[in-house]
């Protein structure tokens, strides 16, 4: 499976949320690895999914030890002010990113799919089967295995998805876009990025057909955003550890938008 690389998912994803800078993503990508290889060394066992709030104190211990008392500073210079904003930049690696393209193991059922193109009870379905040649039809229609069908609709399919925009009210009338589809059909895309959202649609489109991508991270059922609401004040996180001991009990003086109440 061919996925967008790293800094074409980032270049998409500042086009759609600008809020934070790119050294954000690349250091929230390497805090996470960071935290998931000491949790794996302390328990003695093999690298395993955190929770939001592992993550979170893996960020806190990460940016210490890597940036010490110019941690808060750098932090806030990408566009980070609270624990909220490590979640949100969590999530848009969730939803960006991912396969460009098809590969074998990503259809269901291609028999059952072949068969649904060339019956095309639906306007999306009808406009795929046209851009079948007629040796691809006949090849997925007369293939007796899977492993026969399934390359077929791989090679067919990358090509459409290639070619053109694949999007029209039309043709996806009555088909349930998700929220990273909407996003980025706003946005004039060409190349892997175009590949990716046609992708998307698809998969929308045919959830029981296609097995769906995921983006540069993924996530459990359980994971959501909340996870990082009630994280750490910033203060008390990334400055408060590197004051003298008189002023440790002090009441935090942070100029106004540098504290964890940061909006």
């Amino acid at each position: 499976m061919h996925e967008v690389s790293f800094e074409e998912a980032i270049d998409l994803i500042i086009a759609k949320d600008p809020r934070y800078q790119r050294e954000a993503y690349h250091f929230v990508r390497e805090a996470l690895d960071r935290t998931q290889q000491t949790i794996a060394k302390r328990t003695l066992q093999d690298i395993r999914h955190v929770s939001g709030h592992e993550l979170l104190d893996g960020i806190r211990d990460f940016a210490v030890g890597e940036f010490g008392p110019m941690a808060m500073m750098l932090l806030n210079e990408w566009g980070i002010h609270t624990s909220r904003d490590f979640g949100e930049i969590v999530f848009n690696m969730i939803e960006n990113g991912g396969a460009h393209s098809f590969a074998v193991g990503d259809f269901v059922d291609p028999q059952t799919f072949a068969a649904k193109l060339q019956q095309h009870p639906d306007p999306l379905s009808q406009f795929l089967w046209t851009r079948f040649s007629e040796a691809s039809r006949l090849a997925v229609l007369t293939a007796l295995e899977r492993d026969a069908v399934e390359p077929v609709l791989v090679e067919t399919l990358n090509g459409i998805i290639r070619s053109e925009p694949l999007y029209c009210e039309k043709r996806f009338a009555g088909v349930s876009l998700s929220t990273q589809t909407k996003a980025l059909l706003g946005m004039n895309l060409r190349g892997n990025h175009l590949a990716r959202l046609n992708r998307l649609l698809l998969e929308d489109a045919f959830p029981r057909d296609i097995v769906k991508s995921t983006g540069l991270l993924a996530k459990t059922e359980t994971d959501s955003r909340a996870d990082f609401d009630d994280g750490y004040d910033f203060y008390d996180a990334f400055r408060k550890p590197f004051l003298p001991p008189s002023k440790q009990d002090a009441p935090a003086t942070a100029p106004a938008g540098l504290s964890g109440e940061a909006g």
